[in-house]
């Protein structure tokens, strides 16, 4: 009967099967993309740098990927077998291998990194509860807060350290004061002596409201600190020429900056009477000239011309801690006449 069956009904039967058979095939291609395999969610995890574990109600576990297996064996050297081996193992880690951070709540493994482990509960679909245990790594975070705390250190160092240098400035600067007081108060009586005894050996009293209201000033002076303004140290500077029967001729530029003005004032107080007590002089000249960033200043007088090297004494040495505050310059010529040379910076140049 087989060979009495057309040769036409062979051909078809066995294309519709080989038809059939690629159809399956296609079928079975796309429910396999389709459908995740029986170990892809195992070897996803086991790609992961953390370690994950999830545990049953029952504390057994059911999922643990391959860091989560490999940091167990680190702390302990075996596998965990439930969540309370797990909860022993992090309790009581090896020593020799992991020490434990209270602060930070992290193990340090002593191979330099740091692990920091937490835990949360899952539920699935169908209401079943798992634990989940996560273990990241957080070395560069440790280091970098160990690092802020040596800085932190540091600067409550600093801050200490400043505030002890704080109280040192305020002692400095009292003493300094105080210092500046009584030389300002031993220039103004040796002034006054020599005026006094200019007007005795004179048997004159043309200057007696001058001498006076010198006198008044120490007065004043001795009973409370009171600092002179720039318009006050001009006229004492006035006043004191005048008793002291000197001229005060001011030759060259206007000096126009307040601030240097003072200090010149301050120090023409000083070389008013130097001039007079070792010089004799009758006039004082102070040549002012003007450079790009400072002003130059060359007092001189007309007095005896000294016979050795002018040697600093309290009243000069007074000049040069003032003028070296503004950071100027002081230099002291003594030949072939006396001449104190002092450089001070324009404002803008010392602010």
């Amino acid at each position: 009967m087989l060979f009495k069956i057309p040769y036409i009904v062979y051909v078809f039967s066995g294309i519709c099967g080989g038809a059939y058979a690629v159809i399956q095939i296609m079928v079975a291609l796309r429910q396999g993309k389709n459908h995740l395999q029986v170990n892809a969610i195992q070897e996803s995890l086991d790609n992961l740098p953390s370690g994950v574990g999830f545990f049953d109600e029952q504390g057994m576990p059911v999922l643990l990927n391959r860091q989560m297996h490999r940091i167990s064996r680190y702390l302990t050297d075996r596998d965990i077998q439930s969540e309370t081996e797990l909860r022993e193992t992090l309790e009581h880690p090896l020593k020799n291998r992991v020490s434990y951070d209270p602060d930070f709540q992290a193990y340090c493994f002593s191979d330099g990194s740091v692990w920091k482990f937490s835990e949360d509960y899952i539920i699935a679909e169908n209401g079943e509860r798992f634990l989940q245990f996560l273990i990241s790594v957080v070395s560069e975070l440790y280091h970098n807060k160990q690092l802020l705390e040596k800085e932190n250190r540091k600067l409550l160092e600093m801050s200490a350290a400043m505030k002890e240098l704080s109280k040192n400035i305020v002692i400095l600067t009292r003493e300094e004061e105080t210092l500046a007081m009584k030389m300002r108060v031993h220039d103004d009586l040796g002034y006054s002596v020599l005026a006094a005894h200019r007007m005795l050996l004179q048997d004159s009293e043309d200057n007696r409201e001058a001498f006076l209201s010198q006198w008044n000033r120490i007065l004043s002076l001795l009973r409370k600190d009171n600092e002179p303004t720039a318009e006050t140290l001009h006229q004492m500077v006035q006043e004191r020429a005048d008793a002291l029967g000197l001229k005060v001729l001011y030759i060259g530029k206007i000096l126009d900056d307040p601030e240097a003005a003072k200090l010149l004032d301050v120090i023409l107080l000083e070389a008013i009477s130097n001039s007079v007590r070792h010089a004799g002089a009758t006039e004082l000249y102070v040549n002012i000239s003007s450079g790009i960033h400072e002003w130059m200043l060359v007092i001189t007088n007309n007095g005896r011309k000294p016979d050795r090297e002018i040697e600093e004494g309290g009243g000069l040495s007074a000049i040069r801690e003032k003028v070296e505050n503004c950071n100027g310059t002081v230099s002291i010529r003594s030949f072939p006449e006396y001449s104190l040379i002092i450089n001070i910076p324009k404002m803008e140049e010392y602010i």
